[in-house]
């Protein structure tokens, strides 16, 4: 069950992108005097079906949940720091709550993704798609700064965990004994750990495509501007040897250990 929990979760998540993609320029149309050119428009008429999609889905796997969780023996659990409360699938509000939380808990980890891509955007004519994605995403705030957009998504998964916080107690699945407000920053870090992942996942491409050509495709260079972007911070340390920039396999090094360093259990410990 954890396995289809999570391929559902996945496919919430592109419900989600898809209805906040609906707001991207489109172009006019092919006959316009001025041949085609980007246009900022309303969201697509059709885009709120994915939002609508997605309330359906939440919904509907908790049905699911209600229904087939109690004869599998399944009780899903979202771990906290100390504790990891569990949704009864046999009572339909835990199970709704549960289909509900987990979701956005992911939804809170891929906003710090966004913010991370939105930092290391390629300026080229080639990324105009991609910056017009993150704007999209972010909505009107999509247009400001890099470290405004960071301030948003650490917001963004602030909220979220109070709303757990409350909900989970509104189902009497936690602890009233744990102090959640002290918890709530390590918990903010833990969905960080998503962005820690997409930049190793960077890193690593970047490298592949240092060493391999794959051609001249926007998809490689948009990766290779990216991985300069994050190696920014290294750049004026002499870190080449030969004609080897160690520069990326030191970045990587240290993303990995701050990866180790951001584990459920590390935390958890740290904060005993």
């Amino acid at each position: 069950m954890d396995w289809l929990h999570g391929i559902l979760n996945l496919i919430g998540l592109l419900f989600w992108v898809l209805w906040r993609a609906g707001t991207m320029p489109r172009p006019k149309p092919a006959n316009h005097i001025a041949g085609p050119a980007p246009r900022q428009g309303t969201i697509f008429k059709h885009s709120w079906v994915y939002l609508l999609a997605l309330v359906g889905l939440l919904v509907l796997r908790a049905v699911f949940y209600h229904q087939f969780g109690p004869g599998l023996d399944w009780i899903p659990s979202l771990p906290l720091l100390h504790e990891s409360p569990h949704f009864r699938s046999d009572f339909f509000p835990r199970a709704l709550a549960y289909s509900v939380l987990s979701f956005i808990r992911w939804l809170g980890a891929l906003y710090f993704c966004w913010a991370l891509l939105a930092t290391i955007k390629p300026e080229a004519d080639t990324a105009k798609m991609w910056r017009s994605f993150l704007r999209a995403q972010f909505g009107w705030l999509g247009g400001l700064s890099a470290m405004i957009l960071w301030l948003v998504a650490i917001l963004l998964s602030a909220g979220l965990h109070l709303l757990e916080a409350e909900w989970m107690s509104l189902v009497n699945v936690r602890s009233e004994s744990t102090t959640f407000a002290q918890h709530l920053p390590a918990l903010i870090v833990l969905d960080l750990r998503a962005a820690v992942y997409l930049a190793m996942g960077l890193l690593i491409l970047y490298l592949l495509n240092s060493f391999v050509y794959f051609g001249e495709q926007n998809f490689w260079k948009n990766i290779d501007a990216s991985g300069k972007r994050l190696l920014a911070p290294l750049s004026r340390l002499p870190l080449v040897v030969g004609k080897v920039d160690l520069a990326p396999f030191i970045t990587l090094g240290l993303v990995y250990g701050l990866s180790f360093a951001l584990r459920h259990t590390q935390l958890a410990a740290w904060l005993r």
